[in-house]
């Protein structure tokens, strides 16, 4: 007995250090068993990682400096154990990772997107078709996550025939605006904010409030086909520039968005240039 009592006598909690191992494996089971039977969501689980590795450290240095050699011992084995965690709860986030590294190496043998071209002929398109509307919002330097999570991710290069067949009516994901960001469609049928601007609103839709509303909070540029007339409207910066035909707005859009290192050649083309 008096050894086993010598043997912490030495220690800053003494005695109680068994105990206070007891109580630290406790909780730790009890907030894992907590979280099993509370929580679903993916995310918080990589949140909890977080969080479960950034308590791992501060118990792993408070062990070491209270001599807590079992807590330490558990602590330092689940290191090497905790790598294949790490790899299995945020293997959608690597995989992305990987992806992105592999289309940023990839500079050969790509054939670059002329945006401008892409959204006009879809736009007009949609226009000429009638009984549709549309919406076709630009990122720009301003980021709008907020809305792009609204919608359904898609994550698909920017072409006009996709997105005809995003506002083909009918279909599930014509109902709202799509996205592009960096050339892609980022996501689908996204909700976007109105504008509380009662004076230029006046006799507008929906989509042309929703356009008009995200200009007012973003630098993004926005088209907007109309399903009653078929016009093509731009919101930009907090204006609305209406009635474009496909040479003006083609010209707009080549002016206002960030064009593929290809553009060049196509700002040579003759400004009416057919579809």
């Amino acid at each position: 007995m008096s050894t086993w009592m010598d043997r912490y006598a030495g220690l800053p909690l003494g005695v109680f250090s068994p105990l206070a191992e007891i109580l630290i494996f406790s909780f730790l089971v009890y907030m894992l068993i907590t979280f099993m039977y509370e929580t679903r969501g993916a995310g918080v689980l990589r949140g909890l990682a977080m969080l479960g590795g950034a308590i791992f450290l501060v118990l792993f240095v408070a062990a070491k400096y209270l001599h807590l050699d079992n807590v330490s011992w558990i602590i330092e084995n689940l290191v090497n154990i905790s790598l294949i965690g790490v790899i299995v709860i945020f293997q959608p986030e690597i995989r992305h990772a990987l992806v992105k590294l592999g289309e940023t190496v990839r500079l050969w043998n790509t054939r670059e997107i002329v945006l401008d071209k892409e959204i006009a002929d879809a736009a007009m398109w949609i226009a000429k078709k009638g009984g549709v509307g549309g919406l076709i919002v630009v990122e720009r330097d301003m980021q709008i996550n907020t809305y792009i999570e609204s919608g359904i991710l898609l994550d698909a290069v920017c072409n006009a025939p996709l997105l005809r067949t995003i506002f083909t009516k009918n279909t599930p994901l014509h109902d709202g605006a799509a996205i592009i960001r960096q050339g892609r469609i980022i996501a689908a049928n996204c909700l976007l904010p109105l504008s509380e601007n009662i004076e230029m609103t006046r006799g507008m839709g929906t989509r042309h409030r929703a356009a008009l509303g995200l200009a007012e909070e973003s630098d993004a540029l926005t088209v907007v086909i109309s399903e009653e007339t078929g016009q093509i409207s731009v919101t930009m910066n907090g204006e609305f520039i209406r009635d474009l035909d496909y040479e003006r707005l083609r010209s707009l859009l080549r002016k206002s968005v960030s064009q593929s290192a290809n553009q060049s050649e196509e700002d040579e083309e003759p400004a009416g240039a057919t579809l």
